[in-house]
C-alpha cells in the first residue's frame, strides 16, 4: 500500500480528534476549536517558544499575549545616564550586559530603546540610536542601576521579538491589536513615509525612539494601568521589560560606569562574544524561576479567523496583521481585556503547557531529523519506527490495529492534562492535532516499510517524503540547530537587531566577530528595511494557511 492512499482519510481523522474534548462554543468571529486546528502548529510552536531566546527569534513575528507573574525578590537590570531613579516608564533588563550596553553618557547604546535610551525621560541627555549626542559639551556619565521585586509583579508578556523595531511584523500584535493602529497609521508619518528628493522626511519627535518606541511604551503602560498590570514584557536580542512605575521597584545600587564609551570594534556594545554568551545562555528559558507564563490565560491571533497572510510574499512563513480586518483585531483586544481579570489573581499556572510541548519535541524531534535526513536503508528507517511506534501497538487488536495506536499515541502526552479555561481548551485542541499528524504519518511509514511483506526502495523513497513533509508541517525550531561549539564560540541566530540572513538559514557557531559580506537579516539600519522583510538568500519556506479565505 502507496502512502498517498494512506493519507486520504486524514482531514476526517482530525476532525475526529476535536471530538475528544468537545467544541468550544463560540461566534463567527470568535476563537474556535476549529481555528485552533487549523493552526495547530503555530499555537503548538507559540507555547513551546515562550520566553525562549531561540524558539522566539526563529519565529520572530508573535501573534499571542500571556499573563506573567514575577516573584519578590527577581533583581533586573537598567542603564542610563543619571543615578537617579526614572519617574516614568523606562526598561529594565533581565540581563547585566543588555543593560549595561545603554549606561553611557556620551554615546548611544546600540539600538533597541527608544531615543532615550532604557531609563533617560525628557529632560534628560538623549541616548539617539546609533549616533553622537548633539548639543553642549557638559561631562556626562553613564549609570548602571540594578533593581528588586519587592512583590509579586504581574506582566503582559508579548512573545515572538515584540522589542524588535523592524517593518518585518515583530511590532504587530502590539500597533495593530493592542493600540489599535492601522497599517496607513505609520505611513501618514511624515517622519516615516518618502516625501521624495525635493523635500527630506523631518526627523521624528525628540525621543521617540526608532519606530515611535516611546509613545508605543507610553500607551502599552496606559493599557496596563487599565488591566492592573506592572508593565509589558518582550524579547529583542534579550529579554525586556516596560515597567510603567520604578516606584514598585528597590533600587539596590546605581553606580557610574567607566567613562570608556566610544563606539566601534573592542567597546561596549552588542554583538560581543561575552553578550552572546549571556543570550545563548537564555535560548532555552530565561532561568532560575525569574518568570512564569500563566498558559491558560493565553490569548492568540491564532485562535481567531483573522486574516494574518504576509503582504511579502516571500515570507509565507511569517503571520502579519497587515491584512487583518479592524474589527477582527478590536475582538482579540476584548478578549485579552476579558482574560485579564479572570486570570490575575491566580496564584499558579493551572497546566504548564509548554512541558508538555518539550516532552513531545523531546520524543521526536531528532528522530524525525534522522529519518529524514540520515536514514537510507529499510533497515534503519523500520528499526526507527519500530521505536517511535511499538509502545501504542496491541497485537491482540485484529481489527483497526494501525487506527488504535494512532488514537492512543494521539493522547499519550495530553492524559495528565485537563483543560480548565478557553484557551486551555484551545490549546489542548491545537496540541491533539499536531501529536495526531506525527502519529498518523508514523503509523503509516510503519506500515510501508514494517507491515508490508515487500518493502522496496520505493516504500523508504516515500517514507523519507513523508517525514520531511512532517517536519516542514511541524516547524519546530529544534529542527534547527548548530554543531557542537568551541569554548571561545557560542551558536548564533539573528537577534534583533544584529544577525544575518546566513545565519537565520542555517545557525552556526560564533566567537562575536562580524560575518563581512553578508547580507543583514533585518535590512538597512535600526528598524528593518522600510516595507517589508529581508531578501532572501537561496531559501525557501512554506506557506502556511493563515489568509482566513480558507476558514
Amino acid at each position: 500500500m502507496r502512502l498517498h492512499t494512506l493519507l486520504t482519510g486524514s482531514l476526517a481523522a482530525a476532525s475526529a480528534v476535536g471530538a475528544r474534548s468537545g467544541e468550544l462554543v463560540a461566534d463567527s468571529s470568535g476563537p474556535s476549536e476549529e481555528i485552533a486546528r487549523l493552526r495547530a502548529p503555530q499555537i503548538f510552536n507559540a507555547v513551546h517558544n515562550a520566553m525562549r531566546q531561540w524558539g522566539s527569534s526563529l519565529h520572530h513575528n508573535g501573534m499571542s499575549f500571556f499573563l506573567a507573574t514575577v516573584p519578590e525578590g527577581v533583581l533586573f537590570h537598567h542603564g542610563n545616564d543619571s543615578p537617579l531613579s526614572p519617574t516614568e516608564p523606562e526598561w529594565l533588563a533581565y540581563e547585566i550586559e543588555h543593560a549595561e550596553g545603554f549606561a553611557r553618557g556620551r554615546w548611544s547604546g546600540p539600538g533597541g530603546r527608544p531615543g532615550n535610551g532604557p531609563g533617560s525621560g525628557p529632560g534628560r541627555r538623549s541616548q539617539v540610536i546609533l549616533e553622537a549626542v548633539d548639543g553642549d559639551d557638559d561631562e556626562v556619565h553613564g549609570y548602571l542601576h540594578v533593581y528588586r521585586t519587592t512583590r509579586t509583579m504581574k506582566y503582559i508578556y508579548v512573545d515572538g521579538m515584540g522589542a524588535g523595531k523592524t517593518s518585518m511584523g515583530t511590532l504587530d500584535s502590539q500597533d495593530r491589536i493592542l493600540r489599535g493602529k492601522k497599517p496607513d497609521d505609520e505611513e501618514q508619518a511624515p517622519w516615516i513615509r518618502d516625501q521624495g528628493d525635493k523635500e527630506p522626511a523631518p526627523k521624528p519627535p525628540s525621543g521617540g525612539g526608532p519606530r515611535d518606541e516611546r509613545q508605543r511604551a507610553t500607551d502599552l503602560c496606559e493599557l496596563a494601568q487599565e488591566w492592573g498590570l506592572d508593565g509589558i514584557i518582550r524579547m529583542e536580542a534579550g529579554f525586556e521589560i516596560i515597567q510603567c512605575d520604578f516606584s514598585d521597584l528597590e533600587q539596590v545600587q546605581a553606580l557610574q560606569r567607566p567613562d570608556d564609551n566610544r563606539p566601534g570594534p573592542g567597546h561596549r556594545g552588542f554583538g560581543g562574544l561575552e553578550q552572546l554568551r549571556g543570550l545563548a545562555e537564555r535560548y532555552q528559558g530565561i532561568g532560575s524561576s525569574r518568570t512564569a507564563i500563566d498558559y491558560s490565560s493565553m490569548v492568540s491571533a491564532f485562535f481567531f479567523p483573522v486574516n494574518l497572510t504576509n503582504p511579502d510574499s516571500k515570507r509565507q512563513d511569517l503571520p502579519r496583521l497587515s491584512s487583518a480586518e479592524q474589527d477582527g483585531l478590536a475582538g482579540i483586544k476584548a478578549y485579552v481585556a476579558k482574560m485579564i481579570p479572570e486570570r490575575k489573581d491566580e496564584l499558579s499556572r493551572t497546566v504548564d503547557w509548554q512541558d508538555v510541548t518539550d516532552m513531545i519535541v523531546a520524543r521526536y524531534a531528532d528522530r524525525l531529523k534522522f529519518m529524514a535526513e540520515g536514514v537510507h536503508t529499510l533497515e534503519v528507517m523500520a528499526s526507527e519506527v519500530n521505536f517511535l511506534t511499538n509502545v501504542f501497538i496491541d497485537n491482540r487488536d485484529e481489527e483497526d490495529k494501525a487506527d488504535k495506536a494512532v488514537e492512543r499515541c494521539t493522547y499519550f502526552y495530553l492524559h495528565s492534562v485537563s483543560p480548565v479555561t478557553e484557551p486551555d481548551v484551545l490549546i489542548k485542541a491545537a496540541l491533539e492535532t499536531t501529536t495526531h499528524r506525527i502519529c498518523e504519518v508514523l503509523l503509516q511509514v510503519r506500515q510501508l516499510v514494517v507491515d508490508d511483506p515487500t518493502p522496496d526502495q520505493e516504500s523508504l523513497d516515500e517514507s523519507v517524503g513523508a517525514v520531511k513533509a512532517l517536519m516542514e508541517y511541524l516547524n519546530w525550531v529544534r529542527f534547527k540547530r548548530c554543531p557542537p561549539c568551541a569554548i571561545n564560540e557560542v551558536c548564533l541566530i539573528p537577534m534583533w537587531p544584529f544577525g544575518t540572513v546566513e545565519q537565520y538559514n542555517s545557525p552556526r557557531c560564533s566567537n562575536g566577530t562580524v560575518f563581512d559580506g553578508e547580507e543583514n537579516y533585518w535590512g538597512r539600519g535600526p528598524g528593518g528595511r522600510p516595507g517589508g522583510g529581508p531578501p532572501r538568500v537561496g531559501d525557501r519556506h512554506k506557506p502556511w494557511p493563515l489568509s482566513g479565505s480558507e476558514l
